[in-house]
């Protein structure tokens, strides 16, 4: 259940009975301290699907498989790192060859100040602030990487003056390829094997609570909360058709499909759908052929098997 209210009024939304602040899901009101505009939670559930296996082992048992995991996280991201070369992180470093790709297609001008206006085409025109590091599409503010806007106004930078600004500069340094490598140098130790733990010297013995197995097979999968089982799709990437009437084709009326068709709201004579029609003794044959008539025989098409004429026609041709 999704409720909206007025933003200038309650300034929240109601999801499946939660408070949500404007603030916590909505780009246009982001303060831009976190230097990120993800809304998603992608990055937590990466780490839950990688803890699938070890989440039905014991207490211990989970812990060890949560170190085990992070101690190969740690060496695979080191050797990335070990391949990067440049002032930023390879994903920043792409972000921004591609603002720097579009920030040709604008111009800019100076105000004398520390204001640009930039302008583009589709009638895109943004002021950027090179003393606040700030531009009014708020992509600079949010994620602290420069937008194409602010890009375009440093390229007039360079042209007015003789000190050439980097635009690295301009970057926060949240994505510097120093403050990655800062963030993984703590390292986990490795453990000795459980039978050469110490023994705990506390009195008290804690026993398993009393467990009874319950009736079928044992889940394996996390349970999904109300947001998620009414937003997943099929396997197949498809949406469901539950509870939506199918619609004929030929007939153009809901509640039924070819087989069970008896030609509710289409031709009554002649040649109905893309088809013929054939009619005997016996009913009406719709098939792709022309419109027979006979005897004691049987007419077959795409649709019903009527028992009439005294040939046999089948999508378009006779025997006789």
């Amino acid at each position: 259940m999704w409720l909206l209210f007025n933003f200038k009024k309650f300034k929240f939304i109601i999801i499946f009975g939660t408070l949500h602040p404007y603030k916590q899901w909505s780009k246009s009101h982001f303060t831009g301290r976190a230097k990120s505009d993800v809304v998603l939670n992608n990055m937590c559930e990466v780490l839950n699907s990688k803890l699938e296996y070890g989440r039905d082992m014991p207490i211990i048992s989970c812990l060890e498989f949560v170190r085990q995991y992070l101690m190969k996280r740690i060496c695979n991201v080191l050797k990335v790192q070990s391949k990067c070369t440049g002032p930023l992180t390879p994903t920043t470093t792409n972000i921004l060859e591609g603002n720097m790709s579009l920030a040709n297609r604008y111009k800019a001008k100076w105000n004398g100040g520390g204001k640009y206006e930039v302008y583009g085409p589709w009638q895109d025109q943004h002021v950027v602030d090179t003393n606040n590091l700030s531009c009014t599409c708020r992509r600079w503010e949010l994620t602290g990487i420069p937008c194409k806007h602010s890009i375009a106004a440093l390229h007039e930078i360079n042209k007015n003056t003789r000190d050439s600004q980097d635009i690295y500069k301009w970057v926060d340094k949240l994505y510097w390829l120093d403050t990655w490598k800062k963030a993984y140098e703590f390292k986990i130790e490795p453990v000795k094997g459980r039978s050469m733990w110490p023994k705990s010297e506390v009195p008290i013995k804690l026993t398993p609570p009393p467990h009874h197995n319950q009736v079928g097979r044992p889940k394996k999968k996390r349970k999904l909360s109300e947001e998620e089982r009414l937003t997943q799709r099929s396997p197949t990437n498809k949406l469901s058709r539950k509870h939506i009437a199918i619609t004929f084709a030929k007939c153009n009326n809901k509640g039924h499909n070819s087989r069970t068709c008896k030609g509710q709201g289409g031709a009554s004579n002649g040649i109905a759908g893309s088809g013929g029609a054939a009619r005997g003794d016996g009913g009406i044959a719709r098939g792709r052929g022309r419109a027979t008539r006979g005897g004691e025989g049987i007419a077959r098409g795409r649709g019903r098997i009527a028992r009439g004429g005294g040939a046999i026609t089948g999508g378009g041709m006779n025997w006789f």
